[in-house]
């Protein structure tokens, strides 16, 4: 290896390293028991880092959040997600996607809840719409249903779709999770609930 490519896989390694320190930090001060504001100033001095480095590696607030929650979700299991998609028959991968969000509220709830309450005071940490994903994988998944079993009905697609999106939404979990059901009873709810909806 030449000492140029070595100089520069040393300052790869370098940012990588610094890039999850910060995010370490963001995630630090979110569960703080009497967290600060979620600042540039704040995270980069739990972090250790110059605001530079912390601008350097996510551009903005706005994409240090971005980042935190990419983290949020591979902590939260949403990685397997794909799996809904290989699924021998759509039913079975609706279940699944029901189960990978139920898990991911139930691990990652708590940052989830405090991340929405410094929202609350700044706007610049707004969560954006990552609802939209998970409405386009429903919409795939309730098609396929209709192309296999000739139900729903297509027209009602987007419809259904909407239901099921506020069924596997936080807002839902957090309801059926007030009366102490644990994570599994409220995916086998929810399944539930889809499955009669979807008329199967």
């Amino acid at each position: 290896m030449s000492a140029r490519a070595y100089r520069s896989n040393l300052r790869r390694s370098g940012a990588q390293e610094n890039r999850s320190r910060i995010i370490e930090a963001a995630r630090s001060l979110l569960v703080a028991r009497t967290p600060g504001r979620l600042t540039i100033d704040a995270v980069a001095d739990a972090a250790g880092v110059a605001r530079m480095t912390l601008y350097h590696q996510f551009g903005s607030k706005r994409g240090l959040i971005e980042a935190l929650l990419d983290d949020l979700a591979v902590r939260g299991g949403v990685g397997r997600l794909p799996d809904a998609f290989k699924s021998a028959d759509a039913f079975s991968g609706l279940q699944i996607l029901v189960e990978v969000f139920t898990g991911f509220w139930a691990s990652q709830g708590a940052l989830i809840s405090r991340l929405r309450a410094f929202s609350a005071f700044d706007p610049e940490l707004g969560q954006g719409d990552r609802n939209s994903c998970r409405l386009q994988a429903l919409k795939l998944l309730i098609g396929r249903l209709s192309d296999e079993r000739g139900q729903p009905d297509r027209a009602h697609l987007g419809e259904l779709a909407d239901l099921i999106q506020a069924l596997t939404s936080f807002e839902a979990y957090l309801s059926l999770n007030r009366d102490g059901r644990d994570e599994g009873q409220i995916a086998a709810l929810i399944t539930a609930a889809c499955a009669r909806l979807l008329g199967v």
